[in-house]
């Protein structure tokens, strides 16, 4: 049995959704599908609609500070103490661990695969990312936005044209026809190529545990 909890953007919504949905082809049970405020700073009223339904796992993909504090106040919930606590990308971040303490221990979250990006990835990309800043990348899509901004460099590149005066124009038609038309572009995620609806991802997606309250969890899957 498991419950979910959403906190009313498009992305927290649909995620909670398609887990509810896959969640029952499966064979489970969705207790109770709940939202919360992301700026509510008291949580234990939802958690307590929650245990009601006495479900084994919670799913929350929302973010901070909402989620660290279900975390925190679920572990203190009468019927809720050993609940599988689970959320998504959007709470992952070392700011989890300040917010929720040591109740982090146990928690599990799906993102982005790191292990599965290319080898410019770690031979090239974080090397020159921590000569730089002096640290490593602590943004979990930061190697998409180095992919996405390298993407619109390379089509802006292909469709500018500059005038006998040096001026330059990008045709916005032209650099969205450039922009769909990529295919095979070498990114530090993957090789991209995007669909007729705009979607260039290669996506790699792992989960994650936190067997002691250290940023980063540890990968536990693939």
């Amino acid at each position: 049995k498991a419950a979910t909890i959403h906190d009313g953007s498009l992305y927290a919504d649909k995620l909670q959704q398609v887990f509810a949905e896959e969640f029952q082809k499966m064979g489970g049970a969705i207790t109770l599908q709940t939202a919360v405020d992301p700026n509510q700073t008291d949580m234990s009223s939802v958690l307590a609609d929650i245990a009601t339904g006495q479900p084994e796992l919670i799913y929350f993909p929302i973010f901070l500070p909402a989620g660290g504090l279900i975390i925190r106040q679920a572990k203190i919930t009468p019927g809720l103490e050993n609940t599988l606590l689970i959320g998504a990308d959007g709470l992952f971040s070392p700011d989890l661990v300040s917010s929720a303490g040591d109740d982090v221990v146990g928690f599990m979250q799906t993102s982005p695969d790191f292990t599965a990006f290319g080898s410019d990835y770690n031979d090239k990309f974080v090397p020159a990312y921590k000569a730089k800043f002096g640290t490593e990348p602590i943004s979990i899509f930061h190697a998409h936005s180095y992919d996405a901004f390298m993407m619109i460099k390379a089509a802006i590149e292909k469709v500018a044209v500059v005038d006998a005066d040096g001026t330059l124009h990008i045709g916005r038609q032209a650099l969205r026809d450039a922009l769909f038309a990529t295919k095979d572009f070498k990114g530090l995620t993957g090789n991209l190529t995007c669909t007729p609806t705009g979607d260039c991802a290669d996506p790699h997606i792992a989960a994650y545990k936190y067997s002691v309250a250290q940023y980063p969890p540890e990968k536990i899957w693939p």
